[in-house]
This record gives structure tokens, sequence and C-alpha cells, in this order.
């Protein structure tokens, strides 16, 4: 986003996209998701020789003589001069001036579920307002295709955001956060499936509990390294740079208004 903003290129060892389900506070070229303006932005970066490398360099080492060695996934190595140097994430740069410290942040943690038994609800987001299961967001499932119909089967991800120890405490596992989600959704009124009609009363039906089972747990570290500026080396170490606020440069707002209405697939960024 900075590079789009202010005409710079571009060169990254690993993507930090939005997470998925990060809405925009106004539409952004009838974007809605931080993730869809990411995904654009990257491309149309690309097409305006701003992103050289793409997603293919795997290290950077910052040289003499204000030189950066980059090498990519196909082990080939390329040589850049540069005057300044912006650096927001530090991840595989060697070369770095002196750390002087680490900041010290809850990771966030990102626990997907299949629901085997309780998909079909009115529900889209739980607020518990707690740092463990502080956020469920229910969402149509991917294992059932396309569902345009008006019955949509959910999945569910529940955000929580832990200490450093918190994360190898049992009581804070992903089996633990099973049970406490299916315990939300209990008293929230989310069911399992339909289990015939109640024998002493055949106008209602019997409900199975519901069933949630874990399919990936995602651990996201907020902790920064903080380095001091030299005369042409500039750190930016602010993560929640506001993806909805910043405009970028003409040619990439032209790429954008031609890119308008595509499709992004994954696998072509």
């Amino acid at each position: 986003m900075y590079a789009a903003e202010h005409g710079y290129p571009c060169i990254f060892t690993r993507p930090l996209p939005p997470f998925i389900f990060d809405d925009l506070t106004s539409p952004i070229q009838e974007m809605d998701t931080k993730l869809e303006v990411w995904q654009k932005y990257l491309v149309a970066l690309s097409l305006n020789g701003q992103a050289p490398f793409s997603d293919k360099c795997v290290s950077i080492t910052i040289e003499e003589d204000n030189t950066l060695k980059v090498i990519t996934s196909g082990s080939r190595l390329a040589r850049i001069k540069f005057e300044n140097l912006i650096i927001f994430d530090d991840y595989n740069i060697t070369g770095l001036p002196f750390k002087k410290g680490t900041t010290n942040e809850k990771s966030k943690v990102l626990d997907w579920f299949h629901v085997r038994s309780g998909m079909e609800h009115d529900y889209d987001v739980i607020e518990t307002g707690d740092d463990f299961i502080g956020t469920i967001i229910f969402y149509p499932s991917n294992r059932f295709g396309n569902q345009k119909t008006d019955r949509v089967r959910k999945d569910l991800v529940a955000i929580s955001y832990l200490e450093d120890d918190q994360l190898l405490d049992f009581d804070f596992s992903d089996t633990m956060a099973r049970f406490k989600i299916t315990k939300i959704m209990k008293d929230h009124g989310i069911r399992g499936a339909r289990n015939g009609k109640d024998p002493n009363n055949p106008d209602k039906y019997k409900y199975y509990s519901v069933k949630i089972e874990s399919a990936d747990r995602e651990i996201i570290s907020n902790n920064i390294n903080l380095y001091e500026d030299t005369d042409n080396i500039k750190f930016i170490q602010n993560k929640s740079y506001d993806i909805s606020v910043h405009r970028p440069v003409d040619n990439i707002i032209k790429i954008l208004n031609v890119l308008k209405g595509n499709t992004i697939e994954e696998n072509y960024l």
C-alpha cells in the first residue's frame, strides 16, 4: 500500500495479506475487503513495474554502497542499488543495523473449524469480549462448492489474542477452543442436525448437539523488532498501516480501473 501511494518499487520476502474477513471502513474502487484491495494492488504494482520479484524473493542482504542482494526462489541472484530504503518487515533480511529491542505483543490466533453438525443458522459473527475466543466468524463453507441457494451451510473461524506462555498452555489449545466454541454456539441457540420427532411431542423435532472439528490453527506474531533509523534506511514499524485511507498514484489508479470487475485468482499472485 505504501508503494502504491508513493510510487516506489516494492520487494518483500513474504507476502502478508490482510485477514480474509477484514472489511474496509468504506469501499475502494468497489472493493469491500482489505484482502481484495491488497490482491488487486499487488497485481497493479506488478503491471506497473513496481514489484520486480513478485512473490519470488526469499531473502535480502543489505550490502555496502547502498546495494541490495536479492535471492529468489529459483536460486537466482540480483543486486539493486538504492538511495533510500524503507523497511516494514525484517523477515529474512540481513545486514540490518543493530536491533535495539522487540515489542511484546499478544499473538493473533486463528482457529479454523469444520462444522459437522450445526451448520445452518442466522449468525455471521458472535463477539464474546474475551482474549481467548473473542470473535467467532461464521462463513459459507467452501466444502460444498458455490452455495447460492437459500440453504447456506457454514464453517467458522475463531479469533483469539494470546500471550506467548498461553500458546503453550493446554487450557488455550485448539481442543479447549472447540469446547468453548460449542458451548457459545449452544448458548446462542444454535442446534445440530435434526434427530427425528420427539416421542413425547410428535409436533416437535429432536436435534443432535453441535459438533465441530478442528481444521487448522494459525498463529500470527504481532511482535516487531525495533531498529534505529540511519541516514538512508528508515523503519516503519506499524503493522496497522491503514489500507483504507491511502490513495495510490495515478498510474496505479489507471491499472485498477482496468482491473475493476476482474476476479483475481489466488494462484495468479
